[in-house]
């Protein structure tokens, strides 16, 4: 175990701070089937499930409660954060379903009519948006979470929470208006993108997910349309989309033709596609 770690599992437990375990399920290999196989998810919350994200509880965040004694059986996520299966969080003394409620109020953002889910179970995320605001603002995020400690896809950073206390709606979201770095933004599109094929297309990505890992996938196809100047979302969905059916992600058409503009060659593939989908639906 990493010395920031322990140093930091050791201040909770100094001050008597219940820890808990904030878990990506889309994470592979799935860290909740690790923690089902090692009898620690006794005392758990799936956030999505019994709420209008219902159909997607098991692509959703997972919300685990953990006794000391249960501390040392974490060592494989522990020694890998690099998997980025979520992050560590401590409290004085909450139960499970008030915490869930915390971050129901917080996993879906709604702006100018459009929806977005917000990746709470993402260490990088959380570590961003805890560095980018004051000490004072922590707690809208944390609300009556004391302390968290997430992997920044760098290293491990820890952030206090001065104001532990339940922070219920209404609140101010001032972490929405922190920008994204670059490479943070790519990974958010792309668990986004991802988890959009899990709600659209379950079968064919639960397929998919049988023969490669769906992360380098979809890191590969990303790269391929950002090498096709294909940089609009509608772009980005149709690749995948098709890419997933065997019979025509080995198809040539999909490669640009000379002279052919990004707009020409998306077009082109779009009609290709409108004619051969009847025959591969």
């Amino acid at each position: 175990m990493k010395a920031p770690v322990r140093q930091w599992l050791d201040d909770q437990q100094c001050k008597d701070r219940q820890l808990f375990l904030v878990i990506d399920s889309m994470a592979e290999p799935n860290p909740v089937q690790e923690l089902f196989a090692k009898d620690l998810m006794r005392d758990y919350l799936n956030l999505y499930q019994g709420t209008e994200l219902s159909d997607l509880a098991d692509i959703g965040p997972w919300l685990i409660a953990l006794s000391e004694s249960e501390l040392m059986q974490l060592d494989t996520l522990l020694d890998a954060p690099e998997r980025n299966w979520g992050w560590l969080a401590s409290a004085e003394r909450i139960d499970l379903p008030a915490l869930g409620n915390h971050w129901r109020a917080r996993m879906l953002i709604e702006e100018e009519d459009q929806h977005a889910l917000y990746r709470l179970q993402d260490g990088r995320v959380i570590a961003h948006h805890l560095r980018g605001l004051a000490s004072g603002q922590r707690h809208l995020l944390l609300g009556p979470l004391a302390s968290a400690l997430c992997w920044d896809g760098n290293a491990w950073s820890s952030f206090d929470n001065p104001i532990p206390a339940p922070c219920p709606p209404p609140f101010e979201t001032p972490w929405l208006s922190i920008p994204e770095p670059p490479g943070i933004a790519r990974q958010i599109s792309q668990h986004n993108l991802l988890q959009w094929l899990w709600e659209q297309f379950p079968t064919a990505t639960a397929k998919l997910a049988e023969h490669v890992f769906l992360d380098g996938w979809l890191d590969e196809q990303l790269n391929q349309a950002e090498d096709w100047q294909w940089h609009a979302q509608e772009q980005h969905r149709f690749l995948l989309q098709y890419r997933l059916q065997p019979a025509l992600a080995s198809q040539s058409f999909w490669m640009p033709q000379p002279a052919e503009t990004p707009e020409q060659h998306f077009y082109r593939c779009q009609d290709f596609v409108a004619h051969m989908e009847p025959s591969h639906s």
